[in-house]
């Protein structure tokens, strides 16, 4: 299966705080020396499955990211495109639009190879202890429907509330997961989706609704608690 990544790092970090971008925080895994997006990257690249990269960032973002992706060990083949095809693209002011600059990027470096990919991985560039195990997870369930996601079983106990939070719902905790990323989807039918949903007026909170809506089933497959995300200070 050709297969491509997106990993999208174009948020603010506002609930990290002290206008820090936590993507390009210094981390070391161990004993790894990098920042918080190489090893995200690296996590990838090491499986050698991926043709087509693209990250996503903050416009006029590009050289505060690639003085982060510095320490990735695969650093100096990012720029020469002969292994695989890398790109850093301006998201939009959503993950749902980051995304899609993300898809159209891939789209036009694949036209440009006469190579469209079958497949594409998302993933938070916030969630660096990713592994292969959970990578290769995603992928081996993608052929059920096209579409696959990590997940954790909820662990407490889950009330839905309304706004003055009072509880008006008792949910069945064996039926809640937590959904992480990589989230992985057949790549056409994703980009397709993408198109109606950036003009149908609603908002989505991952790709999984629009290809919900738009596509059909989404399955779960195991996800990890060591595959955290960073969103406050105290995640690192």
């Amino acid at each position: 299966m050709n297969l491509a990544l997106i990993i999208t790092a174009a948020g603010s970090s506002t609930r990290f705080g002290a206008g820090c971008k936590k993507e390009y925080l210094p981390l070391t895994i161990s004993g790894n020396e990098g920042t918080v997006l190489s090893h995200c990257l690296d996590a990838f690249l090491k499986t050698s499955l991926f043709s087509y990269v693209v990250i996503t960032i903050p416009q006029n973002h590009q050289e505060n990211a690639k003085a982060a992706l510095s320490k990735s060990c695969f650093y100096n083949e990012l720029f020469t495109n002969t292994r695989f095809a890398f790109a850093f693209e301006a998201g939009g002011n959503s993950r749902q639009e980051s995304v899609y600059c993300g898809l159209k990027k891939i789209e036009q470096m694949a036209a440009a190879n006469n190579e469209m990919p079958d497949a594409v991985l998302i993933h938070d560039g916030a969630r660096p202890w990713v592994d292969e195990e959970i990578i290769n997870a995603v992928i081996e369930k993608l052929p059920l429907s096209g579409a696959a996601v990590t997940a954790l079983p909820a662990t407490d106990t889950q009330k839905e509330v309304d706004t003055s939070g009072k509880i008006t719902k008792h949910l069945h905790r064996e039926q809640i997961f937590a959904v992480q990323t990589p989230q992985g989807f057949y790549l056409q039918p994703l980009l397709e989706a993408h198109k109606k949903a950036a003009s149908d007026g609603c908002v989505y909170t991952d790709d999984t609704e629009i290809w919900g809506r738009y596509c059909g089933d989404v399955y779960i497959c195991k996800g990890s608690t060591q595959n955290k995300k960073i969103t406050y200070k105290e995640d690192l």
